[in-house]
């Protein structure tokens, strides 16, 4: 049993392994590498939810691709993760696009 894990494992690995971004981060192939892999994972999570939205699917083909979604919004995490880590050691520190407001912030003279 363990050694199916195991293989299982290094299958897994070896598929996302594509994703993984080599090139040192203070280079400027860098960023050509990660363009390229994150536009991949970020219109490969686009067409899944696609197919889950418009694709009358089967309970095991819901499964599989919920299961393929969640890996891809790991690796665009990992991504934008690697990008900010990128930007900071040029540092370019990155605000938050949408900041929250709390509602008693909000003063309306009616």
């Amino acid at each position: 049993m363990k050694n199916t894990l195991d293989l299982n494992l290094m299958e897994e690995l070896s598929n996302l392994e594509y994703f993984i971004v080599k090139a040192p981060v203070s280079s400027q192939e860098f960023w050509k590498e990660w363009q390229e892999k994150y536009s991949r994972a970020f219109v490969s999570r686009i067409a899944i939810k696609k197919l889950l939205k418009t694709r009358k699917l089967g309970y095991e083909d819901i499964k599989r691709y919920k299961a393929m979604l969640e890996i891809y919004e790991d690796i665009v995490f990992y991504l934008e993760n690697l990008k900010k880590l990128a930007l900071n050691l040029r540092g370019i520190f990155e605000v938050s696009e949408s900041p929250e407001f709390d509602d008693e912030d909000l003063d309306f003279d009616l």
